[in-house]
């Protein structure tokens, strides 16, 4: 672990304790240190680049950002934060993933720089990043439509009455394969039972974590990376250092290198803290 130079966290499941909010202080307090000790630390997320970045900067953590499963990736929170990469689904794509969903009767989303769409929400319940003030909301098919000819950076499906998909559903396997069946050159997972999560074929966390190593000058074997879901899989494939946390699905753990304690035992903080033993040993 001496070589390790970037450290990538999932957010839910992994940086985050289980109610989806709560940073742990050791946490919080593990991630300076190896800043100290000069390793980077990069929030990899299924989120928006606008939520992570609020988060970063209320918590004034020196971190780098991996958003929408990878689709976008910058160098630090928004707005001082320089935009690394971003992508789009292909419209064609959009609309044909669109019409798949649309026959689930799941609510979906469908998200770009600043703005979210929902469809299928009878109750038009407001998404919390609207709440928050950090996005602006448009409703119905129509407008989805619309936002995938301008070029949607990702999907994502979850059952009504659901905002991430804690809830196991019983369409969202069969609807996931159905998706990749139709679509093979897109980037399709779940970042939990009751979602599904569509990205452009550019994105995958691993990816976007190949790039971000590349522009800080490192190769894999300095590349450490932490997760719990599907949707982390490309990164900890990618990280020559992957680990698993104890609350992981069991596809995470039969590809990790490493094991640590679960989300809510603050597993974050230590293996960061074996990672700063190793380098000071």
């Amino acid at each position: 672990m001496k070589q390790v130079r970037l450290i990538a966290l999932d957010m839910d499941g992994t940086l985050l304790m289980s109610d989806h909010r709560t940073l742990p202080q050791r946490n919080a307090e593990a991630i300076r240190r190896a800043d100290a000790a000069g390793i980077h630390v990069c929030i990899a997320t299924g989120r928006m680049l606008e939520d992570a970045s609020d988060f970063i900067r209320r918590l004034e953590l020196p971190c780098s950002i991996i958003a929408a499963n990878g689709a976008r990736a910058s160098d630090g929170p928004l707005p001082g934060g320089n935009i690394l990469f971003r992508c789009s689904i292909a419209p064609r794509d959009a609309h044909a993933a669109i019409d798949l969903l649309m026959a689930s009767e799941m609510m979906i989303n469908g998200f770009e720089d600043g703005l979210v769409t929902t469809v299928q929400d009878q109750t038009r319940r407001v998404y919390h990043l609207v709440q928050r003030g950090l996005i602006d909301v448009r409703y119905g098919e129509q407008a989805l439509r619309a936002a995938a000819d301008r070029g949607l950076m990702k999907l994502f499906a979850v059952g009504v009455g659901s905002d991430i998909g804690d809830t196991p559903d019983a369409r969202i396997a069969p609807l996931r394969e159905a998706l990749r069946r139709a679509l093979p050159q897109l980037q399709i997972t779940s970042s939990a039972s009751g979602n599904i999560e569509i990205m452009p074929a550019q994105a995958g966390k691993g990816a976007a974590l190949a790039r971000l190593a590349a522009h800080f000058g490192l190769t894999r074997e300095a590349v450490m990376a932490m997760g719990d879901a599907q949707n982390d899989l490309s990164m900890l494939q990618y990280a020559a250092h992957s680990v698993a946390m104890g609350n992981a699905a069991p596809e995470v753990r039969e590809i990790c290198r490493y094991e640590t304690l679960s989300n809510d035992e603050c597993g974050v903080a230590a293996m960061i803290e074996r990672v700063l033993e190793a380098k000071s040993a």
